[in-house]
């Protein structure tokens, strides 16, 4: 405080000398008659700037110099009373010119210590504390802050310009120069007031540059969700996204600048789009509960090296809920649910009558085999009533469907490495065990070209097999058949379709089966029946077609 009256006084001093020149005159004069030379204040000054350095300069110095200035004469020779007043007389008059001095000087100057907004303006002129504000509001600048960057905006980018409200000269005006001295001890800030013009489509332009402004950038806030984890219904939190309200952000950066702010947050001022539903909405609470106490189950079909997993995400939409979403008691739409879902299963897993490619042994080529009644076929009402049970006890369990019938194994090729092809065309049969060639033969099938004769083609699987049977056809009207056939060993694997030995036949193979071939059996030789039948057992695939 000190420094800054020392400074004040000697700008004072100079502003005021510089424009009245008698006064500098008359000031050396008494300068050159009391005979002070800068040699002679020499040591005080060393003094006085030790005092400084270690920190001792206090209020009292001013007085410690003044007391020096105006006595020094009395520390030299004796002085009589007239001198001393003398001496008195031009320390109050030096004191009075001071003073005077900066009345005049602060007539037309901000007192010291005077600050507007931010800006310190004391000894400035009116013109000069207005420049100062006009090159701080011109080069004003607001940082936007977003969630994921700031950027800034710069007055120059929106064209922002001074608008001047005349505060230096407001304040000049009110303050009185008379206390000018106040000002070196105690400040005074007022506040800014001042206009500011830019332009708005520039700002628009400016604001929607920004990577974060761009739609192709931002990330759309997601509702709160009910998800299905470890058998069980959880909430999954929202996430807030970085969707904007563009015009709403626009008018919050106008109104940030129009009140001179240096920043603004996008969050903070509420323009971000915000979930509709958040992790503790109650409505989504409740739902969760009914959900837990209704769908609580995971049934993890197995097909091979494929899974089919039904768990509470799906069964839930099984249930009927009220407008209120309680659950509502409906078991025969439960079922109709669980019918539907079974079907589905059905229709995606069942292999039975579908297309099946196998490499004919007699060319070496892949023939395609239809129809059949061999393969997979889920049990549809034994399913349901399962997966009922399943769900209504909130199982978690992995387990293959109820099967009406299974193949021997899952995937493209469910007929397996054991089964015996039968050749319509060759009019021979292999039997094939674990990939290996057991066993082959020729035979008689079905009379071709007899349509009710004829052999079918088609995958199929041996029912059974059993020893000394007499073959009939459906009886007649009387009672009576038109023909019975006893055999030793018989195999059937399509309804009374089947393999069987025949010891009226002399010959087999070639083209006897287009003209005279059996009622739609295959026939084999006696010598090849009896080595066939112990070897083949129930459920064999059995795989017939044409070429």
């Amino acid at each position: 405080m000190d420094e800054k009256i020392q400074r004040a006084m000697e700008q004072i001093v100079e502003e005021t000398l510089k424009d009245q020149p008698q006064w500098e005159d008359a000031y050396n004069k008494q300068t050159e008659k009391n005979g002070e030379t800068e040699t002679e204040a020499e040591p005080e000054e060393k003094r006085i700037e030790e005092s400084r350095r270690k920190g001792g300069w206090e209020g009292k110095e001013i007085l410690r110099q003044l007391k020096r200035k105006y006595t020094e004469l009395f520390k030299k020779k004796k002085w009589d009373k007239k001198k001393l007043y003398a001496g008195a007389a031009v320390a109050a008059g030096t004191l009075a010119v001071i003073y005077l001095c900066g009345v005049w000087y602060y007539s037309g100057r901000l007192l010291d210590g005077t600050k507007i907004g931010t800006l310190d303006c004391g000894n400035m002129t009116v013109e000069e504390a207005e420049k100062a504000i006009k090159e701080q509001v011109e080069n004003y600048s607001i940082e936007v802050i977003f969630k994921d960057n700031q950027e800034l905006i710069r007055g120059k980018d929106i064209g922002y310009t001074y608008q001047s409200e005349n505060v230096p000269r407001t304040v000049l005006e009110k303050q009185n120069a008379i206390f000018w001295v106040k000002g070196l001890f105690i400040g005074e800030d007022h506040p800014v007031a001042y206009g500011a013009a830019f332009d708005e489509n520039k700002l628009r332009e400016k604001l929607l540059s920004f990577d974060s402004m761009k739609k192709e950038h931002m990330v759309p806030a997601k509702d709160a969700y009910i998800a299905f984890e470890d058998n069980q219904f959880v909430i999954k939190k929202e996430t807030p996204g970085t969707v904007i309200d563009e015009n709403l952000f626009l008018e919050k950066v106008k109104t940030a600048i129009e009140k001179g702010e240096d920043s603004i947050s996008a969050e903070e001022e509420g323009v971000y789009a915000v979930p509709a539903v958040k992790q503790d909405n109650e409505n989504l609470k409740k739902q969760q509960e009914v959900w837990n106490s209704c769908a609580a189950v995971t049934v993890t079909y197995l097909f091979g090296d494929k899974q089919e997993v039904l768990d509470g995400m799906r069964v839930k939409d099984w249930f009927t809920y009220d407008e209120a979403g309680n659950y509502v008691e409906n078991p025969d739409g439960l079922m109709a649910n669980i019918q539907e879902y079974t079907a589905e299963l059905a229709a995606k897993y069942n292999t039975v009558g579908k297309n099946r490619v196998i490499k004919s042994t007699a060319t070496g080529e892949n023939v395609t085999v239809e129809g059949g009644n061999y393969g997979f076929s889920i049990d549809q009402e034994g399913e349901s009533f399962q997966l009922l049970y399943d769900i209504q006890n909130h199982v978690n369990t992995q387990r293959e469907p109820v099967y009406a019938q299974k193949g021997v194994v899952y995937g493209e090729n469910d007929v397996g490495n054991t089964y015996v092809e039968v050749d319509l065309t060759e009019q021979h049969l292999w039997y094939y065990k674990d990939g290996n060639l057991l066993m082959d033969s020729d035979f008689v099938s079905g009379t071709y070209y007899n349509y009710e004769r004829r052999t079918p083609g088609g995958t199929y699987y041996l029912k059974y097999k059993q020893r000394d049977q007499v073959l009939r056809p459906a009886p007649n009207p009387d009672g009576s058949y038109d023909y019975e056939s006893p055999v030793d060993y018989w195999m059937p694997f399509n309804g009374g379709i089947g393999f069987h030995d025949a010891d009226w036949r002399w010959s087999f193979g070639g083209n006897i089966y287009l003209y005279g071939g059996s009622h739609g059996c295959i026939n084999l030789p006696v010598s090849f029946a009896g080595g066939f039948y112990e070897s083949l057992e129930a459920g064999c695939p059995i795989v017939c077609f044409y070429r």
